[in-house]
């Protein structure tokens, strides 16, 4: 199979996960700066399913509020219309996932887990070089393995070609894809976040997360995805510097080389936003 039959195939997929009608009007109605507050708060609030996930969300520590926000009207005026913007994308993604098959050596849970930690990896990362790209590198964060997911559920057989051989050569899954699939995960995750309209910047830091292309979202999130991957705070020598840390972007070689300064104390936030994430998805 070609990338051309590859995409055939999967255009004929009538069950692609679909995201509901609201993360399409927040996406509209923001393209207009000047939309006011109460507008917004009053399309999230027509799905009372949304406004308690996204509370739960946005009180929980993921953001780290200073006091309980009660209502969506006060989210949007404390956090912003970007960060609400991007919780709506976050939530309606996140339960748009049901996985049906169950493949030996996949967990779902340990799946979410690392993607949380890109998220919150890049988020920070993001504070300290580009405070404006915050948001956007949390939800691409969050979302940048979404592609495994497709694979996973609708092209079992294929998915676990590429996971046997992650294992059989103690290999990347991104390396093993490369030997096995006419398409890699980030492209397929980069084709689903545009059948849903997502905002440019995320589906472009999906799909270049492996390969950043000078796009600065995308060399964020490859390098949370490298941290996420190899830190073992369990270890003595807990960080290595890979061998293409010479490639790094230069304006990140100050947050690889202060890591210890900072990464531990992220580690444990990761850790409590993933018991209360994980224990909100499984529910």
């Amino acid at each position: 199979m070609n990338s051309a039959e590859f995409y055939k195939q999967l255009d004929r997929i009538r069950e692609l996960p679909s995201l509901p009608a609201i993360v399409l009007e927040v996406n509209r109605i923001l393209q207009n700066l000047e939309t006011p507050t109460d507008q917004l708060a009053h399309i999230i609030e027509t799905d009372q399913t949304m406004v308690l996930k996204i509370l739960k969300l946005v009180n929980s520590s993921f953001y780290g509020v200073p006091s309980k926000i009660s209502n969506i009207a006060s989210a949007i005026i404390l956090l912003g219309f970007n960060t609400i913007r991007h919780a709506v994308v976050s939530v309606s993604v996140i339960n748009a996932f049901s996985l049906k098959n169950k493949l030996k050596g996949f967990n779902i849970q340990d799946f979410w887990r690392h993607s949380l930690a890109v998220a919150l990896t890049s988020r920070h990362l993001a504070d300290k070089v580009d405070k404006s790209l915050s948001s956007e590198c949390f939800t691409a964060g969050l979302l940048h393995d979404i592609g495994k997911l497709i694979l996973c559920e609708y092209f079992p057989e294929l998915f676990e070609k590429i996971w046997l051989r992650t294992v059989e050569n103690a290999i990347s899954f991104h390396d093993a894809e490369e030997m096995e699939s006419p398409v890699g995960h980030a492209e397929v995750g980069a084709y689903l976040a545009q059948k849903w309209l997502l905002p440019q910047p995320l589906i472009e830091g999906i799909r270049h997360h492996h390969d950043a292309s000078n796009l600065r979202i995308a060399e964020i999130i490859g390098i949370a995805d490298m941290l996420a991957n190899t830190c073992n705070l369990e270890t003595a020598d807990w960080f290595v510097l890979p061998e293409n840390f010479s490639n790094v972007p230069a304006y990140l070689l100050p947050q690889l080389q202060t890591l210890p300064q900072w990464y531990p104390k992220l580690q444990g936030e990761i850790e409590s936003a993933s018991q209360q994430f994980l224990e909100s998805h499984s529910k």
